[in-house]
């Protein structure tokens, strides 16, 4: 099992003893967070929303927990502006504002630029470059909402969810985290402990044309051994009955989606 997450009590998709990993930041875990330019904030969420939060907060806390910490392209200036200096910018650049690169050079920061026309996107090269600097574990944030323009990206989307089957991750945890949700991908054999809060939700997402053997504990609707197959719904909107739940597979590619009702405190 090599899915991503603290397995903390601050929640999230996260690591069960089988693992055989500590936590990310102790022990031999280098954990890198991997920040791409799409939104990361919960500014569309009305005032008194229970997940209404201060996203620069949230980041600064993710960034407190890694030992390398990586911007691709506008990812960067995410960082910069919660006052987290990046170990290293990836990318064209094309979305990088010039103020912000100009005050990350002053700082120090190394870049490693990319033409604009190549064979990977900005993410593709970050997470290659932090498992090249040796990560054990990664989270990906700034990749599942809209870019800071507001353009909606669906292909970036989808592309996003697909790196985490990227080969070079096969034996690295990794998830896609927001505010608000988290990604993973298992690949039976596999399992996952969820941290969270009873009444999120948890879905299951096929990605292969069968899932098997899936067994879930602490969620409201159990499954036992079951199949689920690409194209249908039924993994969709389970929930947490507990504050936490594990998900198996004994074959197949299954995401695992974590979608919070509430946050877990934020000390900035």
């Amino acid at each position: 099992m090599k899915t991503a997450g603290t397995g903390d009590q601050s929640g999230g998709i996260g690591v069960p003893d089988t693992t055989r990993m500590p936590q990310p930041g102790t022990g031999n875990i280098v954990h890198a967070l991997v920040v791409a330019g799409g939104s990361i904030s919960t500014a569309t969420l009305s005032d008194v929303h229970p997940l209404r939060l201060d996203n620069h907060a949230w980041l600064r806390r993710e960034a407190a927990r890694a030992r390398i910490i990586i911007g691709a392209d506008a990812g960067a200036g995410h960082l910069w502006a919660c006052g987290v200096r990046p170990d290293l910018v990836v990318g064209d650049l094309d979305s990088l504002d010039q103020e912000t690169i100009v005050a990350l050079e002053a700082a120090g920061v190394p870049f490693d630029r990319h033409p604009t026309m190549k064979d990977a996107t900005d993410l593709e090269l970050a997470i290659r470059e932090a498992v090249n600097r040796g990560a054990t574990s990664v989270s990906i944030a700034g990749a599942t909402g809209s870019p800071s323009d507001g353009n909606e990206r669906l292909d970036h989307l989808f592309g996003n969810v697909g790196l985490l089957g990227h080969p070079i991750l096969r034996e690295i945890p990794t998830r896609l985290i927001s505010p608000i949700s988290e990604i993973c991908l298992i690949t039976g054999p596999e399992s996952v402990c969820i941290i969270g809060a009873p009444g999120d939700f948890v879905s299951l997402v096929p990605l292969t044309d069968h899932v098997d053997g899936i067994t879930t504990t602490g969620l409201a609707y159990p499954l036992h051994g079951e199949r689920l197959a690409w194209g249908t719904s039924r993994g969709i909107s389970n929930e947490l009955r507990h504050a936490t739940a594990t998900v198996s597979a004994t074959a197949g590619r299954l995401l695992v989606i974590l979608q919070r009702h509430h946050h877990e405190p934020l000390n900035g």
